[in-house]
């Protein structure tokens, strides 16, 4: 198998084990074992499971953000990541990913995801909306006020706190918390109300898990950081 092969192999594995165990049983060992390599090859190419979970909820992400842009298409980049958001979390909770979900906000995975990659979304609305850019504002309210928010929602709501809160809500304070501060509150209603209208539809088109076939294709290659000839 070449080396390209055995990365997405590695991968796809992963997306089993912890599609079927969560984030939390499943082991690097456990990887390597049933993708037939050995456990220094598949350190070599993801680093940490951590490092794959992240990779997994990114692939989960893109998948949600497809299916919206098929059947919703929008050029609003607001109304966009609104119905995005609203996708991926129900999604995640209502198909075969809720255990893994709920691992990686245990653990802090879903945080580390949105870490390394902040969205862009908040210096688009500046362009669009004309309001001043400001990074440390919009790492606050694009990362880490929403990760809680969330966070603390979902887990809590599990747990048997916010019995009051409806899941479907869940969402729109998740998206109030990230965008009340820099746009109107009229234009972030009317964005609350098109992702509440188009997220029966999207969800109703999605399997309860990602199918083989986009698993591979999202992870096509090793970074070309990686030197095949020391592996």
């Amino acid at each position: 198998m070449e080396k390209n092969d055995k990365y997405k192999h590695i991968f796809c594995i992963s997306h089993q084990l912890f599609l079927t165990q969560g984030y939390e049983a499943t082991t690097i060992r456990q990887v390597s074992d049933q993708a037939g390599v050995s456990l220094g090859l598949t350190n070599h190419f993801f680093h940490s499971k951590e490092s794959l979970a992240c990779q997994i909820l990114s692939m989960i992400s893109a998948y949600s953000s497809l299916f919206c842009s098929v059947s919703h298409p929008c050029t609003d980049p607001l109304h966009r990541h609104v119905l995005a958001l609203r996708v991926r979390i129900l999604y995640l909770m209502g198909s075969s990913y809720q255990k893994f979900y709920l691992d990686t906000l245990k653990q802090d995975i879903l945080f580390a995801k949105l870490e390394k990659t902040p969205g862009r979304i908040f210096y688009q609305l500046a362009d669009l909306y004309r309001f001043p850019a400001d990074d440390d504002l919009f790492l606050l309210y694009g990362v880490y006020t929403p990760y809680n928010y969330e966070k603390t929602l979902i887990l809590g709501r599990e747990s048997g706190l916010f019995s009051t809160i409806p899941l479907e809500d869940i969402p729109d304070y998740i998206a109030i918390s990230s965008f009340e501060h820099f746009v109107a509150q009229d234009i972030l209603n009317q964005a609350l109300t098109y992702a509440r209208q188009a997220t029966d539809t999207v969800l109703s088109r999605m399997p309860p898990r990602i199918p083989d076939d986009f698993v591979q294709n999202h992870i096509k290659e090793r970074p070309s950081s990686l030197n095949p000839d020391k592996v």
